[in-house]
């Protein structure tokens, strides 16, 4: 299939030969339109910049570039047209059929598939890819060679549903502002309590392997060594503001002894709690 000026449906991808549920379709640095109903999920590959016009199942026309070097993911289910109308090196599409995807995929692509088309899909394993394709494209042998598209193919199903993935998981891991708000208070509130990490993730309404990676990507620290540095800081602040027993402030610390904040408190800063106060006072 080649792009062509004048707009026009194409809604039509050429099968590969001899690998059942794989169809392709490319373009090449000519303006195009594109308008398709979605039956199989589609990978595209930027061989180039694409500016565009382009409208999403029933949404509204809007001008969109893709940019070079990228991915987009169009799964099932959806509708698009593309009014391409300035074009570079073009571009090569993949649709797979659920029985190729089944064959290929690790994990139910349901997930992806639900959160909608997404473009401009950069990350070092995708970029290699593109180049690759394009030079194969810009080779001028004209020739298709079924075993090479099938494995460019599956290498683009791999690295763009690993790339949207990743990208799932930090978005679900990381701890809105108001949420890390919501747990540091808890935490301060809390720091004289046995604290449980059940407890604190029942608190912010996530599952534990959201708190253990949103406090990780926020501050760099494990759960644990959070909440420590917490009690250590508790810790030193009392021992800078009254005479309080220092088992008395273990215990408003949330330690377990005196000898705990003592062993905690020393390998943190250096100094035993006596000399700490001694030194600040």
């Amino acid at each position: 299939m080649s792009a062509i000026a004048a707009p026009a449906r194409i809604d039509r991808f050429s099968k590969l030969a001899g690998v059942p549920g794989l169809e392709y379709c490319s373009s090449g640095p000519r303006p195009y339109s594109l308008e398709l109903s979605n039956s199989s999920d589609m990978i595209c590959l930027l061989l180039g910049t694409i500016v565009s016009d382009t409208r999403y199942d029933d949404g509204p026309a809007a001008p969109f570039t893709f940019r070079a070097e990228t991915a987009a993911y169009h799964p099932r289910g959806g509708s698009m047209r593309i009014d391409a109308h300035d074009v570079r090196h073009g571009f090569i599409a993949f649709r797979y059929a659920d029985a190729f995807v089944d064959r290929i995929a690790d994990r139910n692509a349901e997930p992806l598939r639900r959160a909608g088309s997404r473009s401009n899909l950069d990350a070092d394993p995708i970029r290699h890819l593109v180049r690759y394709a394009r030079q194969k494209a810009h080779d001028g042998s004209g020739k298709t060679d079924p075993w090479e598209l099938q494995c460019v193919a599956t290498l683009a199903w791999i690295e763009t549903t690993r790339h949207l993935e990743r990208a799932a998981r930090e978005r679900k891991s990381a701890l809105t502002d108001a949420t890390f708000a919501t747990l540091a208070a808890y935490v301060a509130d809390n720091i004289d309590q046995n604290l449980s990490c059940a407890d604190i993730a029942a608190e912010l309404d996530l599952p534990v392997r959201a708190v253990f990676d949103g406090v990780k990507a926020r501050t760099g620290y494990s759960l644990y060594r959070y909440v420590l540095e917490k009690r250590i800081g508790a810790a030193a602040r009392m021992l800078r503001a009254d005479d309080a027993p220092l088992v008395d402030i273990a215990a408003a610390c949330g330690f377990s002894s005196q000898q705990h904040m003592t062993a905690l408190f020393s390998k943190r800063l250096g100094t035993t709690p006596l000399r700490y106060r001694k030194a600040a006072g």
